[in-house]
């Protein structure tokens, strides 16, 4: 190591988003939905915060950016009162 006193350079994947609150993350995907999310109430808001934070936790765990276009089609569907989510490896059944 060089007496200069700089380190080793070191390659670090950083997550900046993970602990901003949800209407931040969303404002940063798309500034369009965050205004559609910020007008929701009630069931249609719980649908839509549901299936925007299982959105985000895939998307943290594949390492992609978050969909602009899924988010738009959570927020349609909790607007129009359907509650649709993908399904995980752990919520599928073994056919017998």
């Amino acid at each position: 190591m060089a007496a200069s006193g700089f380190l080793e350079e070191k390659r670090v994947i950083v997550t900046f988003n993970r602990h901003l609150p949800l209407d931040e993350r969303i404002l940063r995907i798309d500034h369009i939905q965050a205004r559609r999310y910020s007008k929701l109430g009630g069931v249609a808001l719980e649908i839509a915060t549901e299936g925007i934070v299982r959105h985000l936790r895939a998307c943290d765990r594949m390492d992609v950016n978050p969909d602009t276009s899924a988010v738009r089609e959570i927020i349609d569907d909790a607007v129009n009162g359907r509650r649709v989510f993908a399904e995980g490896t752990e919520q599928q059944t073994q056919a017998a």
